[in-house]
């Protein structure tokens, strides 16, 4: 009798078991090693390091590291129309974050932390948390500004008209006094493009093309983004060596990224001939350097409502704030015609006629605009980039600020913002 008795309760308590191991609504348990068992939502925001511009078109992965001892068995990517890479590793789950930065991941898992990484251009960030309910909601998720926590690491070339590092302190590279970057605080590498900065404390521009770290190759192999401002005092000395040009051309292909700006154009159309046909030298082939210059045409003070042709990027300037030159707030698009303001071109800015035929599918066309120039006036592409190898150039018509005294953004300003993690 006293072992039929054990029997049941034996298989009472079995029973009991498995009905509640079969419970919970969806949700989850934790298993016998304090772990989580079950079904995970997982939300955030994911923002630059300023921790209010939202980062749109960033993967977000689950990467497939064993040592975790997790066990994802299906997963069900988060729901927007934004594209994004593929992870650079294997991964268990994987979803892009929408125009506004926010990201959703539902997955099956057991285990006791989760490891999520995220990747947008050359930034990344790896968070870990620990699993506890069906619910987990990060909030916001602020991409580093330090290379040592996964930031990349930049170098900016100061130049007469412009201002790139004024727009990279805004999304939080540095602190900000009066509209500009405040010097000392900035997590890039300046180097002197036009005679302003103290030789005692910063390298000059041609120092890029130096080892002077002794690590076998120039020091420009070290940054994973070079900003070229407009209007450099080392362009002829630069351009005019056929070593240097090689330097260049090979950082890009190796992987670096190369932004420019304005009058500094040369820096594309001299190392990369055959991607862009600026104006001019009409009988130039495309694959050989136009005369240089010579697309520097451009009409001073002009305005333009020009057109954004990106979609991801005309939703996401519609979930930013941006100013005018005054200061004011404005729109930073008109989202019935997905048109933006784009002010205070310099005279003789450089024209873009369009990608060269050979490599019209390689050039994308992010903004183009009605301008004037010197002998006409038309619609023109203003803002382009193209992959060179492994690496990317980025290049604009216009200024990415008209003035240095501003502490909103303009809508250009945020444009540059939004491709530097392109």
């Amino acid at each position: 009798m006293k072992s039929k008795k054990f029997i049941s309760i034996f298989l009472m308590i079995i029973l009991s078991t498995l009905i509640l191991s079969s419970c919970g609504g969806g949700g989850g348990s934790s298993n016998e090693e304090g772990g989580f068992a079950g079904s995970v939502d997982v939300t955030g925001k994911l923002l630059a390091p300023d921790g209010q511009t939202p980062i749109a078109g960033a993967v977000v992965y689950v990467p497939k590291d064993y040592s975790q001892q997790i066990s994802i068995s299906s997963f069900i990517q988060g729901q927007n129309s934004v594209q994004c890479e593929t992870p650079p590793e294997q991964y268990m789950a994987a979803t892009c974050t929408a125009a506004d930065g926010s990201f959703s991941l539902k997955v099956n898992i057991t285990g006791n932390k989760l490891t999520l990484k995220f990747k947008k251009g050359a930034f990344k960030k790896t968070i870990s948390v620990d699993l506890t309910s069906s619910k987990l909601d990060l909030g916001n998720v602020n991409l580093p500004s330090d290379p040592d926590q996964g930031a990349p690491k930049m170098a900016v070339v100061t130049g007469y008209y412009d201002a790139i590092e004024n727009v990279l302190a805004k999304l939080g590279f540095g602190s900000i006094n009066s509209g500009r970057l405040e010097p000392g605080t900035e997590k890039f590498d300046f180097y002197d493009g036009d005679y302003s900065l103290d030789d005692t404390k910063y390298p000059n521009f041609d120092d890029l093309f130096v080892d002077k770290d002794m690590d076998g190759k120039p020091d420009i192999y070290k940054y994973d983004i070079v900003f070229i401002n407009c209007g450099t005092g080392y362009e002829n000395d630069i351009l005019t060596d056929s070593s240097k040009i090689s330097i260049i051309r090979d950082y890009v292909e190796q992987g670096g990224r190369l932004y420019v700006t304005d009058l500094s154009y040369d820096f594309v159309e001299q190392v990369f001939p055959e991607f862009i046909d600026f104006y001019g030298s009409d009988s130039t082939p495309e694959i050989d350097p136009e005369n240089m210059d010579a697309a520097q045409v451009g009409n001073a003070g002009i305005t333009t409502e020009a057109d954004v042709l990106d979609n991801t990027l005309a939703d996401w300037l519609a979930t930013v704030t941006c100013v005018d030159s005054s200061n004011n707030p404005v729109d930073c698009i008109n989202t019935s015609t997905n048109k933006v303001q784009i002010e205070g071109f310099l005279g003789g800015w450089a024209v873009i006629n369009g990608p060269h035929p050979s490599h019209s599918s390689d050039v994308k066309i992010w903004v183009k605009g009605y301008v004037s120039w010197s002998s006409g006036s038309g619609e023109k592409p203003l803002t382009v980039s193209f992959p060179v190898g492994k690496g990317k150039i980025l290049y604009t018509s216009y200024h990415t600020e008209p003035t240095y005294y501003i502490n909103g953004l303009l809508p250009q300003e945020r444009i540059l913002q939004y491709l530097v993690f392109f």
